[in-house]
């Protein structure tokens, strides 16, 4: 894929529309799934360009209330996914230093964790 192009999504009379803001392709998208959409972009991509189909992407133009609700949760999920990700170094850093004092068995109950998973993080990289 040589570079992707951005497609404004609408929801309208029932429907998946889609518009491309930049001219890249004219006309408007009409389906009645998200994915029935991507798919109908990317044959269109691939006969338009065959030597090297541009990838699909969607922006999405909802309702104020339902915009704010989606934003709210992509917020959420993304400060979910960084907790996630320091509590497992910190799960490395606390197996390898308790382990250090402490029996493995004995981390593992300090932790909250198996026996084996504290064997996991011990000799992780």
């Amino acid at each position: 894929m040589s570079k992707t192009i951005t497609y404004v999504i609408t929801y309208e009379n029932g429907r998946w529309v889609s518009r491309c803001p930049t001219g890249e392709t004219e006309g408007v998208g009409v389906a009645s799934s998200l994915s029935q959409m991507e798919r109908d972009l990317a044959e269109i991509h691939a006969w338009a360009w065959p030597e090297a189909p541009p990838g699909v992407d969607f922006v999405f133009d909802l309702p104020g209330d339902v915009a704010g609700l989606v934003a709210e949760y992509h917020h959420e999920k993304e400060l979910a996914e960084a907790h996630a990700r320091r509590a497992a170094e910190l799960a490395v850093t606390a197996a390898k230093a308790l382990t250090s004092h402490w029996s493995e068995p004995d981390t593992a109950r300090v932790m909250g964790l198996s026996k084996q998973r504290v064997h996991q993080l011990k000799v992780s990289a």
